[in-house]
């Protein structure tokens, strides 16, 4: 075990299972999990990010088969605060027979 053993465990718990990009992240972040946390996110967010800012990004697709999926896309996409609210915006939409919303 290394002085980081324990937040190479929580990081492991909140989805980066790597030990070898947790630790890079850890080091250079001064052992800050949290740093580490938000590095290691921006890192996995980056291909969404450039494609969302050079309007690349699909629109919201009420008829998706996969639900889980579009309720992430609408937590990433639009102001809403929660995981039920993006549930209920996805909900709504299918009820409403929205279809494909080309720029929500």
């Amino acid at each position: 075990t290394g002085p980081y053993w324990w937040q190479l465990q929580l990081l492991s718990t909140l989805g980066f299972p790597d030990p070898a990009s947790a630790a890079g992240a850890l080091q250079r972040q001064g052992g800050g999990h949290w740093g580490a946390l938000c590095e290691l996110q921006r890192l996995r967010l980056r291909p969404f990010r450039l494609r969302h800012f050079r309007g690349e990004e699909p629109g919201l697709d009420f008829n998706r088969a996969d639900q889980q999926a579009l309720v992430r896309q609408i937590l990433a996409t639009l102001p809403v605060a929660s995981w039920g609210r993006a549930l209920l915006v996805a909900s709504l939409g299918r009820e409403l027979g929205l279809g494909l919303v080309a720029d929500p």
